[in-house]
C-alpha cells in the first residue's frame, strides 16, 4: 500500500491536514472520537497491531494519521539524538523521550516527537490515571527530525502545535539540506547553517550541546570513510 494524501475530510467543522505521504482517517470510519474516554487504550491497541507496517498519530481534527515507518536513515537519526539526550539527563535530570512516545496535547490530538525532554520539577505530572497509556502533558523540549516519508509543512505544524501548548524550545533537522532551525514561543525562527553543535539554550537544557554535524550530518560519511580503512587494513594485512 503506498501512503498517499487524502482529499480533506471535515470533522467538527475543521479539514483533515493534508501532508504529502499520510493518510488522515477520519476517528469516526473506526467508530471512535476525541471524546471517547477508551481512545487512548483504542490506539494503542491498533497501533501495536499494525506496528510492522506504519507509523500512526491522532490529529485535533480527529483524524487518524497514518505514514510509514521511518525506515533509515532516520531511525539512526534518531536514535543518535536519543542517546546524546538521554546521557544529558542521566546529568542533569528530568526525563527523556523516544520517537515512539505519544502525549495527549489540550486539543486532544495524540503526537509524539522524534526526541522530547520534561523538566524534573514537572514529574509529578506524569501520573497516568488508571489503565491510560499516555499522558496528558506537554514536554519542555521536543526536536524533529526530518525523513523521507515527512514533509516540512507536516513537521512545522506539529512543531508549532507543541509550542502553542506549552512547549518552550523545538529543533528541525534537516539532514539533506544539512540545516537546523530552533523554535521558541513568540520568537522568530533560527536557522542554522550546516552548524557543528546546536545548543538546548541556558534556560530549557542548559548545558546541552548536540553534535549535529558529526551524529546527523556526516554520520554515513564518517561510516563509509571507517568502512574504507578497514577494507584498506584487511588488503594490507594479506599482502
Amino acid at each position: 500500500m503506498t501512503t498517499t494524501a487524502l482529499q480533506p475530510t471535515k470533522v467538527r467543522g475543521r479539514p483533515a491536514p493534508c501532508w504529502p505521504g499520510t493518510i488522515a482517517i477520519p476517528l469516526a470510519e473506526f467508530g471512535k472520537s476525541l471524546d471517547d474516554k477508551d481512545l487512548d487504550e483504542w490506539f494503542e491497541a491498533f497501533a501495536e497491531r499494525n506496528s510492522d507496517m506504519y507509523e500512526y498519530e491522532i490529529s485535533g481534527t480527529g483524524h487518524l494519521m497514518i505514514r510509514e515507518p521511518t525506515g533509515n536513515p532516520g531511525d539512526l537519526y534518531e536514535n543518535q539524538l536519543a542517546i546524546a539526550l538521554g546521557n544529558w539527563t542521566g546529568e542533569y535530570g528530568g526525563i527523556s523521550f523516544g520517537p515512539t512516545s505519544r502525549f495527549v496535547l489540550p486539543d486532544g490530538s495524540r503526537f509524539g516527537p522524534d526526541a522530547s525532554w520534561l523538566r524534573a520539577e514537572r514529574l509529578g505530572e506524569l501520573t497516568l490515571p488508571e489503565n491510560k497509556p499516555f499522558t496528558h502533558i506537554v514536554p519542555d523540549f521536543i526536536a524533529e527530525i526530518k525523513s523521507p516519508s515527512n514533509s516540512n509543512a507536516e513537521l512545522v505544524n506539529k512543531i508549532n502545535l507543541f509550542l502553542e501548548h506549552g512547549a518552550r524550545l523545538a529543533w528541525f533537522i534537516d539532514a539533506e539540506t544539512r540545516t537546523a532551525i530552533k523554535y521558541r514561543p513568540n520568537h522568530e525562527p533560527e536557522v542554522l547553517h550546516d552548524p557543528e553543535y546546536i545548543d538546548g539554550d541556558d534556560d530549557v537544557l542548559p548545558g546541552f550541546r548536540f553534535a549535529v554535524r558529526e551524529r546527523i550530518f556526516d554520520l554515513f560519511t564518517d561510516i563509509e570513510h571507517q568502512e574504507m580503512q578497514d577494507a584498506a587494513g584487511e588488503q594490507g594485512s594479506t599482502d
